[in-house]
């Protein structure tokens, strides 16, 4: 399977590859950026390119699909945005996203996230994407309301990250419930 390029409005989603590897080092050794994840800040580009290593065994197996989300304009990538945990068996995915902070509040990720919804929806014909979020975290909250997803409820203590357990809200949208005309 390969990644296509997605485009909406000026973003264009596509493909990882080595020529973000320092991209991918800015934005997750970025503080504010990996503050509700669980992972660790990066401290060394190697991590990049593992990260992309690792991206790639997911689309190779069939669990992830993952896109570099640009400027149109601009090739360079300024977040991440995409699905793992494919379950083909289930019709659902889970979705996971991030973006530099000096991004954040243009509309970049809710019309990105939108297109991968359209994608998902559509081309992979999923029936339900599923996300994670800290209950600390009210901007994803809120962009997740935006684009029609539910929160379903509490998940406690559902992940271990930064050396403690954090709970997690779980959020969902159905097909049936997708809105193919949205406009942000």
């Amino acid at each position: 399977m390969e990644i296509p390029t997605l485009t909406t409005g000026n973003i264009s989603l596509r493909a990882i590859d080595e020529r973000d590897i320092a991209a991918l080092f800015s934005l997750f050794s970025h503080e504010k950026v990996v503050r509700f994840m669980d992972i660790e800040r990066f401290v060394n580009v190697s991590e990049a390119v593992q990260l992309i290593a690792f991206f790639r065994d997911k689309l190779a197996s069939g669990e992830g699909m993952r896109w570099a989300v640009t400027i149109n304009g601009h090739n360079e990538l300024i977040g991440t945005c995409g699905f793992h945990h494919i379950n083909r068996t289930h019709y659902k995915m889970e979705l996971g996203y991030d973006l530099l902070p000096s991004y954040w509040g243009k509309g970049i990720m809710t019309n990105s996230i939108y297109r991968l919804m359209q994608y998902g929806f559509e081309e992979l014909q999923m029936n339900r994407i599923e996300a994670f979020v800290d209950p600390a975290n009210a901007h994803s909250r809120k962009l997740l309301r935006r684009l029609g997803f539910e929160q379903e409820g509490k998940v406690r203590q559902a992940f271990f990250q930064k050396g403690k357990f954090v709970d997690a809200f779980f959020y969902s949208l159905l097909q049936k419930d997708y809105r193919y005309d949205m406009q942000f």
